[in-house]
């Protein structure tokens, strides 16, 4: 075949044709030398000049495109940017350069048009997964939050709640770097050709603290590795530091020392988070829900530190595993039990005592814990005049925990709990007929049980198969003798849970987790009531609520996601009698028209949700990350209180006919930054909250148990935001940590008729609304024996009602109130200290004992824990009562063995 490049062009005969020819011809040259210095051009734009020396594959792409006008395409799950490569050339053609770059790697590449494509060779022997679970050397405690890292990558990974990991990679030699505060970091060598299980042991570094350290990574208390805003890690170390009532730690003062958390008043039971109520709260004790954490009306916690391994505390983006709640969950894990030795721990002090006892049953293979309070208070009542009255006054609780490795794939816990506070006051009186005994009885129960199997399925699969039931028992008594007869009063009412939750997780790839999972939750509401007419069964309410959720955590070179969504679904069902009301005027008794009546196991009113959850986090680097949130949450039980702090005997309500589940949405926003040694963590975040269907209290309301609740309720919304600003020092021989929370919360009532309207419907503070928290902790170790700790916290003032004048009708005067929530008590601030001296243990012995002692309340500030006004003689009396308003001392013994 002949081809010819050019058509021969015939020579003109005459003048004008050859200028023509010439003008034509000259046009052809000038196009091609166009030509040619555009392809030499662009022959010299793709020319690469690198010299580089294990750089990372990020930086290297960067500058071929900089360099040429060709750009790389890739998938950061696939290609890891961060491996190093090393490559010299001087002005070599793109493809050359890129050829020679990847020669003898995994990568391969595409050319097209002006973009390299760059994928992963698919070779035969596939990738492989290293699976397992890393526990303590010394007791074989499972470590919650452990690092595993493949050096010289961004990969890596972190241990779930129960100590498991699992981290796909190629085909190749690998080194792991295993670290955990408080451990000694370790570096595991793997020759990866097949799937492997792996047990990892950490031993405790040489200046560990005894206790179980756990955080969700290896740096103290950073903010930047976590994809979640709004989270704390709390450990028993830094709970058993600070300064307490009694010197009894406390589980819940530290989390009221949180950036974020309020209460209503010192010693009060429970705690606010961001602007939600006390039953917002979801607190799990091995995922079992708890309705009460207090002891004796709020001044201790029912949590013994002794056996707690780790407390998670999310009150910013929530994972979508969770729900029922609707501002936060306090996560909280009792210890496994010790599998190597028996070993002990307990404490001596001025009103009450504790002691665990923990150890293997079969070595490596099951092991117990079990550990106790009592207070004896009531011991010391006889001595002091005028609290003879006093017949019982006293709290217990206990943990209980077995754990049986069956094998390598399969774990099985059972844990149990219990705690009870039991009050009685007797009282003999004379009156004119010789006399009469008068008795009070008070008392609440707490009452758990948690069956749990961890399964794996694969290397790439674990599950959890839990099984649940909670209880919570209150009982209010009187009793009078009157000689030929008594009469009794009593008042009992009980929540139980039966919860049933498969949980499941897939570890795709280093940079890719998934959970989901069911959840099935069934309630029983039991008021019971004794009058000296006989035994009275309240209305028993019945309720049931199912879930689904998913969620994925997704990780690329700089960007984390977090998402996820859980479908909820709730109902109500009989048997039971449904009042119906006249549309036109409020809920009250006298405007009941019927009843309608749901027969048993009927359902009476559903309600379903779908509650997305989403967090996004941006690196900077390896110390700064900008993060971004949004949770909507569903709540389908209401506690109904009608006093500012929160009781044993106040009322839990199914959501029903009347009372609508509250949905709450929150809006976050957040930036954390670590110091380069990591001695200093910072973070700063804002966030926005509205709520809808809250329930409130009318005007003038009857409390406590009454028929017909919902005329005694109106329904509320709300907002609330605020910005917290925290920082760790995590170093040296002073530790300790300060944070700032401004935060707003106010409440208005929906109501269209005026007669339960509140405030006229005008938004106003609600009971907990505190603009200004200040908290500083701070640890001193003074030298080898001695260490001081020291607490201070300011807020502003609790939102009151007061009197604002006196009416007279008929001439008896009656006190008028201002709006709700109109003033305010005086701010209130507090400083403790502490001091721990542990002496040189007997080296001969595993005995270690420590002496504390201190001051709660150093200055004797009096905080006003509520107001009260009465009229006397038509003269207005309003007094401040004080919980707590003097310094109280104390001093105990703690021991190990």
């Amino acid at each position: 075949m002949k081809i010819n490049l050019f058509e021969v062009i015939p020579w003109p005969k005459n003048s004008y044709g050859k200028t023509i020819f010439l003008m034509k011809l000259s046009f052809f040259l000038y196009l091609v030398f166009c030509f040619q210095l555009l392809a030499f051009n662009g022959f010299s734009q793709n020319n690469v000049t690198l010299e580089e020396e294990n750089s990372s594959l990020k930086s290297i792409i960067h500058k071929i495109e900089e360099q040429t006008s060709y750009n790389f395409i890739l998938n950061n799950d696939v290609i890891d940017v961060d491996q190093n490569f090393s490559i010299n050339v001087i002005e070599k053609d793109v493809t050359e350069t890129v050829a020679l770059l990847f020669k003898n790697s995994t990568i391969s590449y595409k050319i097209k048009k002006n973009h390299i494509i760059l994928s992963r060779i698919k070779k035969k022997n596939g990738d492989f997964t290293i699976s397992g679970v890393i526990t303590d050397a010394s007791s074989g405690e499972t470590l919650i939050g452990t690092s595993i890292i493949v050096k010289n990558s961004n990969k890596g990974v972190f241990t779930n709640e129960y100590g498991f990991y699992s981290i796909t990679l190629p085909k190749g030699d690998y080194l792991f770097e295993i670290s955990h505060l408080g451990y000694t970091t370790k570096e595991v060598a793997i020759q990866l050709q097949h799937n492997m299980n792996i047990k990892i042991e950490l031993q405790p570094s040489s200046n560990e603290l005894d206790e179980i350290i756990i955080l969700s990574n290896q740096n103290n208390k950073s903010q930047v590795a976590s994809i979640l805003g709004g989270t704390s890690n709390l450990t028993t170390s830094e709970i058993k530091k600070s300064p307490a009532l009694l010197g009894e730690p406390d589980i819940t003062r530290t989390v009221l020392a949180q950036p974020g958390i309020s209460s209503v008043g010192e010693g009060t039971s429970g705690f606010n988070v961001r602007g939600g109520n006390v039953d917002q709260n979801l607190i799990l004790l091995d995922e079992a829900p708890l309705y009460n954490t207090s002891h004796l009306f709020g001044l201790f916690s029912i949590f013994n530190a002794d056996a707690i391994k780790v407390i998670q505390l999310y009150k910013g983006e929530i994972p979508a595993r969770f729900g029922g709640r609707a501002s936060s969950v306090l996560e909280v894990r009792q210890k496994n039990g010790d599998s190597k030795r028996i070993k002990g721990e307990g404490g001596l002090g001025l009103l009450f005592s504790k002691f665990t006892l923990e150890g293997p049953i079969k070595k490596d293979k099951v092991s117990f814990l079990a550990s106790g309070r009592r207070s004896y208070f009531d011991v010391f009542f006889p001595f002091f005049k005028g609290n003879e009255a006093v017949d019982k006054f006293h709290f217990y609780d206990l943990n209980t925990k077995l754990t049986w490795n069956i094998n390598k794939n399969n774990t099985l816990y059972a844990s149990g709990f219990f705690a009870a506070d039991i009050i009685k006051f007797n009282q003999e009186e004379e009156d004119g007929e010789g006399g009469f005994d008068s008795d009070l009885d008070l008392g609440w129960t707490n009452t758990t049980a948690t069956l749990r199997w961890n399964h794996i399925f694969s290397n790439k699969l674990f599950a959890n198969i839990t099984g649940i039931y909670s209880k919570y028992d209150y009982s209010f008594g009187t009793r009078q003798d009157l000689g030929e007869e008594d009469i009794e009063d009593t008042f009992n009412r009980s929540i139980k849970n039966w919860i049933f939750k498969p949980d499941f997780t897939y570890y795709s790839n280093p940079a890719t987790k998934m959970r989901f999972g069911l959840s099935g939750n069934l309630y029983q509401f039991i008021p019971k009531q004794k009058i000296p007419e006989g035994n009275v069964l309240l209305d028993k309410e019945k309720a049931v609520q199912l879930a689904a959720y998913y969620s994925i955590e997704k990780q690329w070179n700089k960007l984390s996601l977090h998402t996820g969504l859980r479908y909820s679904w709730f109902a109500n069902f009989g048997a039971e009698s449904i009042a119906i009301y006249r549309p036109d005027l409020p809920q009250t008794p006298s405007t009941i028209i019927g009843f309608r009546e749901v027969k048993n196991n009927e359902i009476s009113k559903s309600y379903f949700g779908l509650e997305p959850r989403l967090a996004l986090k941006y690196d900077f680097n390896d110390r700064k990350a900008f993060k971004i949130g949004y949770n909507r949450m569903f709540q389908y039980i209401h506690l109904i209180s009608a006093q500012t702090i929160v009781l044993p005997n106040d009322i839990w309500k199914p959501s029903g006919e009347y009372i609508s589940p509250l949905e709450v949405n929150q809006f976050s926003a957040g930036y954390a930054y670590d110091s380069k040694d990591q001695s200093y963590n910072f973070s700063i975040e804002g966030y926005y909250k509205t709520f809808d269907n809250i329930v409130e209290y009318k005007n003038g309301a009857r409390s406590g148990v009454v028929d017909n609740l919902e005329t005694e309720l109106v329904p509320a919304k709300g907002f609330s935001y605020g910005l917290e600003l925290a920082v760790h020092k995590n170093k040296g021989r002073l530790t300790g940590n300060a944070n700032y929370t401004y935060a707003v919360s106010k409440r208005k009532t929906k109501s269209n008729f005026s007669s339960e309207q509140i405030n006229n419907n005008a938004y106003f503070p609600s009971n907990f609304d505190r603009p200004h928290i200040l908290n500083i902790t701070a640890n001193y170790k003074l030298s080898k024996k001695w260490e001081m700790g020291a607490f201070f916290t300011y807020q502003t003032g609790r939102p009151t009602t007061l009197p604002n004048g006196r009416l007279s009708i008929n001439g008896d005067s009656f006190l008028t109130f201002s709006d709700r929530n109109a003033f305010r008590v005086p701010d209130t601030h507090r400083a403790d200290i502490s001091f721990t001296y542990t002496p040189t243990g007997n080296p001969k012995t595993n005995w270690k004992g420590s002496w504390s002692f201190g001051l709660y309340n150093v200055y004797g500030r009096k905080n006003v824990f509520s107001v009260n006004s009465t009229l006397d003689d038509n003269k207005l009396e309003t007094g401040q009562i004080s919980l707590i308003p003097a310094p109280i001392p104390f001093i105990s013994y703690n021991f190990k063995f």
